[in-house]
């Protein structure tokens, strides 16, 4: 396969955020699906290194934060810095979700949820997730992932 094809792969934009021993952190991603209706389940793919997927192996918690149209610009603030050197809700409006991840207030809509299991699949860990707790925070469509826009 011709390398960077990958780029062509359409889905949105998150940001998976997460707590652990009163540690927040989150980071942006594309790699989310829905991978059932009942129970409603769905699973994001983290890479080993970062520090958000230290944080959720600890915690077991994560919350889905749904990006809108426009919004860029936070992907990439989640996205291009390490929260291990950085403070990346200093200035960030958010709230506590029932399971203790945070919830960005400016995010189209949110799923909180347990990791009910994870599996380490070459340099990433897929994590699946109990969804406890959902909700629409604002009006808009989601952002959809576009190479150009980040790279």
């Amino acid at each position: 396969m011709e390398q960077g094809t990958g780029k062509y792969i359409t889905g949105g934009v998150y940001v998976i955020t997460t707590s652990s021993g009163g540690i927040i952190n989150g980071q942006a991603a594309s790699w989310v699906t829905r991978i059932s209706q009942e129970p409603f389940w769905v699973a994001v793919a983290l890479y080993e290194r970062n520090y958000t997927h230290d944080l959720l192996l600890e915690s077991d918690i994560f919350a889905i934060n749904v990006l809108k149209e426009g919004q860029q610009e936070i992907a990439r603030h989640f996205g291009k810095q390490s929260g291990r050197k950085v403070d990346k809700f200093a200035g960030i409006k958010f709230h506590k979700a029932k399971t203790g991840a945070p919830i960005l207030d400016d995010c189209l809509a949110y799923l909180d949820c347990e990791v009910i299991f994870s599996r380490k699949f070459g340099d990433h860990t897929l994590f699946i997730g109990e969804i406890v707790d959902e909700g629409v925070l604002n009006e808009g469509k989601p952002l959809v992932y576009r190479h150009e826009d980040y790279f």
